[in-house]
């Protein structure tokens, strides 16, 4: 799953992909460039999303029958990041910052 954030605002992609997380973008990222999804970190390499609006944002991509078996996924990429200390004490996870292509 990516978000992409340009001109048009903050959209979520291949909600489905589980496999990968990251925000796509040509800008730099500003305090509040990411709406309610989270807010760069200070490296600026990262954003820290937040994980109930980023669940909320990328379920309503999906069909009515992808949605039941992919929030069990989604818990389990979440799940696999707090392994990986991806995670924070304010219900927020880390993802990498990318070029948008």
């Amino acid at each position: 799953m990516y978000i992409v954030v340009d001109g048009d605002g903050v959209t979520v992609h291949e909600a489905d992909n589980l496999k990968a997380l990251s925000v796509r973008t040509n800008q730099a990222l500003t305090a509040g460039a990411l709406g309610s999804l989270g807010e760069p970190s200070a490296d600026g390499a990262h954003v820290w999303l937040n994980v109930d609006a980023l669940r909320a944002a990328a379920r309503a991509t999906l069909s009515s029958d992808q949605r039941e078996t992919w929030v069990s996924g989604f818990d389990g990429m979440i799940a696999y990041a707090t392994s990986k200390g991806w995670t924070d004490t304010h219900g927020r996870v880390r993802a990498h910052v990318e070029p948008l292509s």
